[in-house]
């Protein structure tokens, strides 16, 4: 019999408070910063991590939020849209269990993905910002998915070297004389021209 007890409805449509207020605030500062585009970029971002998630929302919002802006955006009005995606995220993870560590894990994460591309592109050109940030992203998601085979037990603790001797014994030898024949003559040159 299983001890753990699913969460009753109420408790589940609790939940989703925080990030349908997120998700409004999100979609009015976009609005208020580029217009009906904005608006769009929102709803777009609403709907998606509707259907999908949270991670796919934010991605769905970034790319609605390019085209927003083809122009480019200025620092105080990405700052200000930044935040309310930050506030998407935050509020997804503020009734975990360890809503404390995710919190601190997420801002963390933000600051620092933040802080390189700022810098990087003060001095680099866009595409050097944003390729410096997708090595750190894809880093990030390898060093997480190291992290959970080791924590999960899946990463072996020693792996033992393979000695001359039994590698000659796991050889693999034919089981009958016409296993043989038959090996013979695939690789015989009169096989070959037939």
């Amino acid at each position: 019999m299983s001890t753990v007890t699913p969460a009753d409805p109420v408790s589940r449509r609790e939940r989703r408070w925080p990030p349908l207020v997120a998700l409004a605030v999100l979609t009015a500062a976009l609005a208020i910063l580029a217009g009906p585009t904005g608006a769009v970029a929102g709803l777009a971002t609403a709907l998606t991590w509707y259907g999908l998630g949270t991670p796919y929302a934010l991605a769905a919002g970034h790319v609605v939020l390019a085209a927003a802006f083809p122009e480019g955006i200025d620092p105080a009005t990405f700052l200000v849209i930044e935040l309310a995606f930050v506030a998407v995220l935050l509020a997804t993870v503020v009734r975990s269990a360890t809503a404390l560590r995710d919190v601190a894990v997420a801002l963390a994460s933000a600051t620092a993905f933040v802080g390189t591309g700022w810098i990087v592109a003060e001095s680099q050109p866009l595409w050097i910002a944003a390729g410096t940030l997708l090595v750190l992203v894809a880093l990030a998601a390898y060093a997480l998915h190291r992290y959970e085979l080791v924590r999960l037990g899946l990463v072996p603790d020693a792996v033992e070297p393979v000695s001359n001797a039994d590698a000659d014994t796991d050889a693999v030898e034919p089981t009958s004389d016409a296993d043989a024949d038959t090996d013979a003559d695939a690789d015989s040159p009169t096989h070959e021209q037939q």
